[in-house]
């Protein structure tokens, strides 16, 4: 388990690029767009008193335990609240499991490109050990390696 954990996986000459250090073509990417909000702020806001945390299957007490609020007594309990609150609000936004780590929704911008120089595969020519003068000798060399199974085929 902890072989597969730490393995990597193959990528063909075809799939790597390496980076190009060079400034970005202007019109590769488009900028981030800003999306509809699900409710608007001055129409609705927050409530001055915000109810208690309740768990959800996305941010439970063990989740909010890891956020940092800044050092103890730097914000009341109230304020506590209100940012539970909002972290409830928005729990979309939060990751729940590895495959969900550094993901931007498509709402706020389309795929990003990064200008890459294709990968040349560099293959080594097979050495030429054997000359054609030498080759029964060589080939005689090889079949007795077989049998004594220094050597095998494949």
């Amino acid at each position: 388990m902890e072989a597969q954990a730490n393995a990597v996986k193959y990528k063909s000459g075809l799939k790597i690029g390496r980076p190009v250090n060079d400034f970005m073509p202007q019109g590769l990417n488009r900028p981030l767009e800003r999306t509809e909000l699900s409710r608007n702020p001055y129409e609705t806001p927050l409530s001055p008193n915000p109810p208690l945390f309740i768990e959800t299957l996305k941010v439970t007490e063990e989740t909010i335990s890891m956020i940092n609020f800044g050092p103890s007594g730097w914000l009341s309990e109230e304020e506590k609240k209100l940012l539970n609150c909002v972290i409830l609000l928005r729990q979309k936004a939060i990751e729940s499991c590895e495959e969900e780590r550094g993901v931007l929704k498509y709402l706020y911008g389309k795929l990003y490109r990064i200008p890459v120089i294709p990968h040349e595969q560099w293959q080594k020519k097979p050495i030429m050990w054997y000359s054609i003068p030498f080759f029964p000798v060589s080939r005689r060399f090889i079949t007795c390696k077989v049998k004594e199974i220094v050597y095998s085929y494949g």
